[in-house]
């Protein structure tokens, strides 16, 4: 008999398809495949929403099919799952984070979002065996999380600090900046294993913090199934439209995408560009903040500006007609460690250029599926969008080849054995003796005497699917969520503490 019999993923939100968020659609992915293979899959999440405003009451037995990624069906995700907002952090629990959050050789952000994790864990535990937890490294709080559980904790890399904040454009020099990225360093070198995305994120992570972590692996993330009929066609696309899925800020390169239009509409003048995605302002070099309408007035004449169509944030299925209507999708990123809207662009068949940075070499290939520009180069963004509209039949090849390419390399069924077989080697292996940390002792005290003021969370499972803590403070736990746990933080590190 197989020893892996459960896993547990957690999720800043779910279910999938109601969050833009490249975690949940990742976790939404990998627990039906691993599903599929038999293993029980468990949820820990910081939000659970309903309907497509993000309002109502849980989901219901079957997920509705905006909760899911593309290609996939209701019966295979966990119906239910643990809110952390209702497990929360006891109150001494919430009042020694905050004093332990002043001594830094101690506390940092994530102790109370680790905390909070530990009690989902023991909530899980309360109504099924969990025998092994992933999550993701931010705020380090899977360090704290592992201090105080039995349960194997894997650290999935989805965007260290010292990645992610720099191409946000937030200070690294200050004492924040450092604090943050110490935490993660140190989850990072303790964790019980460690796999990541992407080649280039797993070696800059050793580089950055001069580790050999040889308990990591390399794992891509999963593509969705698209069928063949909902693929992009040359003949049904609109040939002057330019789709940009993401957020307007200085990460995901929403600036870049609006100077490369300007540059694109004073060329072809019949030029159409489709904004999608939230709104989040940057900062230039300058100093000077924007929000996306005062950029696209400040960088775009009045006729280009007329032929940008501004969606916000749109549901997957919301986006699926506009893929096939452009004639082109972009990923303009500063950083990408494993870009979800380029993979998803690739496997709807989509002709697609992509900044040269990050993982996105590793998921694109270059003149084989599509098209590679220098990243933070709004000029050579411009030309490769020129010569994808003026060579259709070029488009059209390399978006036949990418859909292709992305069901074979990536199929989730093959992802899921590949993470299954690595976190059964995981268990067979015995877990090495973490190394000594300031304050680990006082926090385990600290944390036991705090469960001792309340009784042991029990996750319950509501009709709707959604499941609550079986705790009387269970309405009080939400006051106390930690803000790092947070989708809307998770989504928007620069937001975080």
């Amino acid at each position: 008999m197989p020893r892996l019999r459960s896993v547990a993923f957690y999720t800043p939100g779910w279910p999938p398809g109601r969050f833009q968020n490249g975690i949940v659609t990742y976790v939404g992915h990998m627990a039906s495949g691993l599903r599929r293979l038999g293993l029980d899959t468990r949820i820990l999440t910081a939000e659970e929403r309903s309907g497509l405003d993000g309002s109502g009451p849980g989901p219901g037995p079957n997920h509705e099919p905006g909760d899911l990624p593309p290609g996939e069906e209701p019966a295979q995700h966990p119906r239910a799952a643990v809110d952390l907002g209702r497990v929360g952090v006891s109150g001494p629990h919430a009042l020694l984070d905050r004093v332990l959050d002043r001594i830094p050789r101690l506390g940092t952000s994530g102790l109370s979002f680790g905390w909070s994790v530990a009690r989902g864990i023991a909530a899980l535990e309360g109504t099924a065996s969990v025998d092994l937890l992933e999550m993701e490294e931010s705020f380090g709080a899977a360090l704290y999380a592992q201090e105080v559980s039995t349960v194997p904790i894997v650290v999935r890399l989805h965007g260290p600090w010292f990645l992610n904040g720099a191409a946000l454009g937030v200070p690294t020099d200050t004492p924040e900046f450092a604090r943050r990225d110490r935490a993660e360093a140190r989850c990072i070198a303790d964790a019980r294993a460690v796999t990541s995305p992407s080649r280039d994120l797993l070696e800059r992570v050793r580089s950055r913090y001069g580790l050999a972590l040889e308990q990591a692996a390399v794992i891509p993330n999963p593509a969705p199934v698209i069928p063949p009929g909902s693929h992009w066609r040359a003949d049904r696309a609109d040939r002057n439209t330019v789709l940009f899925v993401g957020r307007f800020d200085r990460h995901k390169g929403g600036d870049l995408m609006v100077e490369a239009f300007g540059r694109l509409a004073a060329r072809i003048p019949q030029a159409r560009l489709i904004f999608v995605g939230p709104d989040r302002g940057l900062r230039d070099d300058a100093g000077v903040q924007h929000d996306l309408a005062g950029y696209l007035e400040a960088k775009l004449p009045p006729a280009a500006r007329g032929r940008v169509q501004v969606r916000g944030p749109l549901q997957g299925q919301q986006i699926e007609p506009l893929r096939r209507e452009a004639f082109v999708t972009v990923v303009a990123s500063r950083y990408e460690n494993f870009s979800l809207a380029l993979v998803e662009a690739l496997s709807f068949g989509c002709p697609t250029i992509a900044a040269r940075v990050g993982g996105n070499p590793e998921i694109l290939r270059a003149d084989e599926t599509g098209v590679l520009v220098p990243g933070g180069d709004a000029e050579a963004l411009a030309a490769g969008l020129q010569a994808l509209i003026e060579e259709p039949e070029r488009a059209a090849r390399l978006g036949g080849a990418a859909a292709l390419d992305m069901a074979e390399r990536l199929q989730p069924d093959a992802i899921a054995r590949l993470t299954r077989d690595f976190y059964e080697a995981v268990l067979d292996r015995p877990g090495a003796a973490p190394p000594p940390r300031a304050g680990r002792g006082l926090r385990r005290v600290i944390y036991r005497l705090g469960t001792l003021t309340r009784s042991r969370p029990e996750a319950r499972f509501t009709a709707s699917g959604s499941s609550e803590a079986a705790s009387p403070e269970a309405a009080r736990a939400e006051a106390s969520r930690p803000e790092a746990a947070r989708p809307e933080a998770s989504a928007r590190p620069e937001a975080a503490r």
